[in-house]
C-alpha cells in the first residue's frame, strides 16, 4: 500500500500503526505511554498526527492505502504542546533532584517542544506520600501522569496484578490492592515498571551514596561482583554500542576504589556445577520434575507467591549472585586479614530484584549493597572516568575466570544452554559436538527441545517474562505440557532486559545485548563451567565436588510459601 508522509510517497507491505510506520522510515514519533510489546492505548496522547486531516493518535490508527500523514504540522505541534502542558500540570516538578532526570521522557519532551511554564493551575498532591516499603524502589504519586504504562506491564506483561487502576476522572491513580504499600503485596520485584516510567514516579532505591561511604573507610575492604549482563549493556549508558571492554570495566571500578573486582560470572560457573549435577540426580530418581531454574528472585518470588505446589520443583541452588557472596564469605574472606565486619561485598546487577533478594533472611550478611547498573553508570560519570583513556585490566583471583557458560546466564535460554552443557558430558563422560543450543536462543518468548542423555530423553523448555511463565505451569499443572527441565527469567530477553538497565530497554535493544554476551561465550577459551580452572581449584581446595554437604551448606537454599491478601482478609 501507498502512503503520503509529510508530502513524500512511501511504499508499505502490510498494515501497521502510523507510529509503526513512521519508525520504520526513521521519524520516532514522541509518545510516553506505548510499549511494543502490549497493545497501544493512546493514553498520553502525544503520538497524535493529522491523518487526512484529522487529529488522530498513531499507535492506535493504522495506515490504510492512499492515507496521508502529517507528522508536525501546526495543529499537530499545538496539540502536542497542550497535552504536554496538562501532563505537566499532574507532575510534580523536581528535576533538579530527581533520579531519573535524565532518563525522563517528559523532561526530553518538554524540552524538545519548548515548554517553560504552564498555564494551568498545578493538581495538588499533596496527600500522596511515597511509598519505601520494598528494598527495590520507591513508589511516588506525585510524579505521577496517569499513563498506566506500569499498570500494563504488571498486568499484561508480567500477569502478576500488584499494581491497578484505582477511581476516575482527576481521581485517576495506580494503586495497589487495597492500597497496602508495594511490600504487602504479590509483586516481585522485577522492576519492569520502573524501566518503563516516563518520569520519576518509579525509581529504584539508590545505594549507590551509601557504598560510597564504606569505599571511602579505609578500614574497610570493600570488593564487588559484576553481573554478565552489566557488561553487555552500560557502554549504552555512555552513548555508545561498543568499545568498553569487561577490562576497562574492571579498570573503572578499581579506579572508584574497590579493592577487589570479583565476576559473577564464576558465580554462575558455580551454580551450573551444583545445578546440572542436582538435574542428573532428580533424573535419575525421577523425582522432583520438571526442575525449574532459581537464578531469577523474581520468578522464585512469583512461585512462592502463586504457585504453591510448584515449589518443590524449583532447583535448591542459590542464584549466582548469592553463591559467589557465600564462596566470597568463607573461602576468600578467610584469606583475609581484616576482621569480618570490615568486610564488604557489594553486588552490581542489571536488576531491580538483586536488591530484595540480598534481604532474603536466609541471606542478611553476605551482601552488603546491591546497585543496578543505572547506578553504576551514575557513580563513572560522577568520578568523571573517561573509558578511552583507561587501560585493560583483570578480574581478580580467585573468583574472577569464568567460562562462556557463565556469559550467556544473562540471556534468556542461557541457563539451560550452559547446564546442559555440563549435564550431558558429566552423565555421558563425552564432548558435545556442538555446545551452542539454537533451538532455546533467541527473543520467542518460549522455546523448546530434547537431547539424549545416556539412552534417556531429557525435554527442556525456556520461558520469559512471568506472563509467559504463568501460562506454561498452567499447562504443565493441567498435564498439557511434559517437560523436565525448565528455565524461567522475569523479564524481557532475560536478565539482559532487567529492571535495573539503562533506558531505554527495547526489544532490538536486547537483541544486541545478548549478541555481545554469545561473542563474550564464543571467544571463551573455556565454554564450559566444569573446565573453568577456578572452579577447578574452589571445588578441589574447598567444596570438594557438587553436591557434597559443604556444597549444599553453603551454595543451596530453601522456598517458602508466600501469602498476603488471603491474611489481611481473613
Amino acid at each position: 500500500m501507498k502512503v503520503r508522509i509529510n508530502e513524500k510517497e512511501y511504499e508499505f507491505q502490510e498494515s501497521k500503526s502510523i507510529l509503526d510506520a513512521c519508525s520504520e522510515i526513521g521519524l520516532n514519533l514522541p509518545t510516553l505511554c506505548h510499549h511494543e510489546l502490549l497493545e497501544p492505548r493512546g493514553v498520553c496522547r502525544l503520538c497524535v498526527v493529522e491523518a487526512d486531516g484529522k487529529l488522530v493518535t498513531s499507535c492506535t490508527t493504522k495506515i490504510r492505502d492512499g492515507m496521508s500523514i502529517e507528522t508536525h504540522s501546526n495543529k499537530v505541534i499545538e496539540s502536542r504542546r497542550m497535552n504536554l502542558m496538562l501532563l505537566i500540570a499532574d507532575h510534580q516538578e523536581e528535576c533538579l533532584s530527581c533520579n531519573k532526570s535524565t532518563d525522563c521522557l517528559l523532561f526530553k519532551y518538554a524540552n524538545e517542544y519548548d515548554i517553560h511554564g504552564i498555564p494551568f493551575e498545578k493538581i495538588d498532591k499533596e496527600e500522596f506520600e511515597p511509598d519505601e516499603s520494598c528494598y527495590s524502589f520507591r513508589r511516588d504519586l506525585k510524579k505521577c501522569i496517569k499513563c498506566g504504562k506500569c499498570v500494563e506491564v504488571c498486568n499484561v506483561l508480567q500477569k502478576v496484578y500488584a499494581i491497578e487502576y484505582s477511581k476516575r476522572g482527576k481521581d485517576l491513580k495506580m494503586s495497589t490492592a487495597f492500597e497496602y504499600p508495594i511490600n504487602e503485596t504479590e509483586c516481585t520485584f522485577c522492576g519492569q515498571c520502573v524501566l518503563n516510567c516516563p518520569t520519576c514516579a518509579l525509581e529504584e532505591k539508590y545505594e549507590a551514596s551509601d557504598l560510597m561511604w564504606a569505599i571511602n573507610d579505609k578500614e574497610t575492604v570493600v570488593a564487588c561482583q559484576v553481573a554478565p549482563s552489566v557488561r553487555a549493556s552500560i557502554m549504552e549508558e555512555f552513548g555508545k554500542n561498543e568499545g568498553i571492554t569487561v577490562g576497562k570495566l574492571v579498570s573503572a571500578l578499581k579506579m572508584i576504589g574497590f579493592d577487589y573486582v570479583f565476576d559473577t560470572q564464576l558465580g554462575a560457573d558455580l551454580t551450573i556445577m551444583e545445578e546440572a549435577n542436582e538435574l542428573l540426580e532428580r533424573i535419575k530418581e525421577n523425582k522432583g520434575l520438571p526442575m525449574f531454574t532459581s537464578c531469577c528472585p523474581a520468578w522464585v518470588k512469583f512461585v512462592e507467591d502463586n504457585f504453591h505446589d510448584f515449589i518443590p520443583n524449583l532447583s535448591s541452588c542459590k542464584s549466582p549472585q548469592q553463591m559467589l557472596a557465600s564462596v566470597f564469605r568463607t573461602y576468600f574472606a578467610g584469606k583475609l586479614e581484616s576482621k569480618p565486619e570490615n568486610i564488604k561485598l557489594a553486588s552490581i546487577m542489571p536488576c531491580t530484584a538483586k536488591k530484595t533478594e540480598a534481604r532474603r533472611y536466609e541471606f542478611i550478611g553476605d551482601i552488603d549493597f546491591v546497585i543496578t547498573t543505572r547506578e553504576l553508570s551514575r557513580m563513572i560519570k560522577e568520578f568523571g572516568i573517561n573509558f578511552e583513556a583507561l587501560d585493560e585490566s583483570e578480574f581478580d583471583c580467585p573468583l574472577g575466570e569464568s567460562s562462556g557458560a557463565g556469559a550467556i546466564f544473562g540471556v534468556s535460554g542461557g541457563v539451560c544452554e550452559a547446564a546442559l552443557r555440563t549435564a550431558y558430558e558429566t552423565a555421558t563422560s563425552k564432548k558435545l559436538e556442538k555446545v551452542e543450543f539454537e533451538q532455546i536462543r533467541g527473543v520467542d518468548f518460549f522455546k523448546h527441545g530434547e537431547i539424549n542423555i545416556n539412552g534417556r530423553v531429557v525435554r527442556f523448555a525456556v520461558v520469559h517474562t512471568l506472563g509467559k511463565a504463568r501460562e506454561l505451569l498452567e499447562q504443565i499443572r493441567k498435564g498439557e505440557a511434559h517437560y523436565d527441565f525448565v528455565e524461567v527469567m522475569a523479564c524481557p530477553g532475560g536478565c539482559i532486559g532487567g529492571g535495573g538497565q539503562p533506558i531505554p530497554t527495547d526489544m532490538k535493544t536486547i537483541r544486541e545485548r545478548m549478541q555481545r554476551l554469545y561473542t563474550i561465550d564464543q571467544l571463551k577459551k573455556a565454554r564450559r563451567s566444569h573446565e573453568n580452572p577456578d572452579i577447578i581449584r574452589i571445588y578441589g581446595e574447598f567444596l570438594e565436588q557438587p553436591l557434597s554437604k559443604k556444597a549444599h551448606a553453603l551454595l543451596h537454599t530453601k522456598y517458602m510459601k508466600r501469602s498476603y491478601y488471603s491474611d489481611k482478609k481473613g
